[in-house]
């Protein structure tokens, strides 16, 4: 599996714990290659760089992002999802890991962890309707690299990947699947400490939710950012919090 880690980052902060996740978990015939916009081009034109030289790839390959963490059982996972696929008509993209920020989905995939992970199952599963963002990496399949979008100009890695790969999962253009539990995980910076800014908030939120339904994670590591997150909440919420942790145990 060919991997490529597209950053805007021109200290290289994150491509270190890249190559380091990589370098213990990734099997031998993985690997990873950076793609950083050079002096004088954009993160626009590195993207296009980068699926030029993708484009000439016969099988499936991974673009990564930021803060993407592998675990013992991603390369399995996501190699046994591709051959499952291919099996059963092909795909466009699958997504190893997904923000997700609809509370319903959220809850309704929390008690499906449970099942699948007894059974040692996991699932490939349509987010069209699941509000998702974010993904931390894409498996690509090279009939999809012509069809991808070549924006003219956008700012930071994060909006291009999700117009060139979320959107047109969203909009149907493009078959996509998550795997679910998550293959993969991401994490970004501390969580000690609650935003107040809205955005901000929400999306670590999702990001903490995510480690706590992928396959090699779950609920003990991250009791205490929820620790920390629950002193902010109203009376009312933590009601609700509680009736909806009955309803899924």
């Amino acid at each position: 599996m060919k991997c490529f880690f597209l950053s805007a980052d021109r200290q290289l902060r994150s491509w270190t714990l890249i190559q380091e996740s990589f370098g213990k978990y990734a099997p031998p015939h993985w690997s990873v290659e950076l793609f950083m916009p050079t002096s004088g081009q954009d993160v626009a034109r590195a993207w296009h760089s980068l699926l030029a030289g993708a484009g000439q790839e016969s099988n499936p390959f991974m673009l990564v992002s930021e803060g993407l963490r592998l675990g013992p059982q991603s390369a399995e996972t996501i190699e046994n999802s591709i051959q499952h696929l291919e099996k059963s008509g092909g795909f466009d993209l699958l997504l190893p890991d997904i923000r997700l920020m609809q509370a319903g989905a959220m809850a309704d995939l929390f008690v499906l962890r449970r099942q699948l992970v007894t059974q040692g199952r996991t699932r490939l599963i349509d987010p069209r309707t699941l509000g998702f963002e974010n993904p931390g990496a894409c498996i690509v399949h090279p009939r999809a690299v012509a069809r991808l979008a070549r924006p003219a100009k956008v700012h930071t890695v994060a909006e291009l990947i999700d117009g060139a790969l979320c959107q047109p999962v969203r909009d149907g253009g493009m078959s996509g699947r998550f795997i679910f539990p998550f293959a993969t995980m991401v994490s970004h910076g501390e969580d000690g400490q609650v935003p107040a800014d809205s955005q901000a908030r929400a999306a670590m939120i999702g990001d903490i939710y995510r480690r706590m339904v992928w396959r090699d994670g779950g609920c003990e590591p991250e009791l205490a950012p929820l620790a920390q997150m629950s002193k902010g909440l109203s009376t009312e919420a933590k009601a609700f919090a509680i009736l909806w942790a009955a309803m899924a145990d």
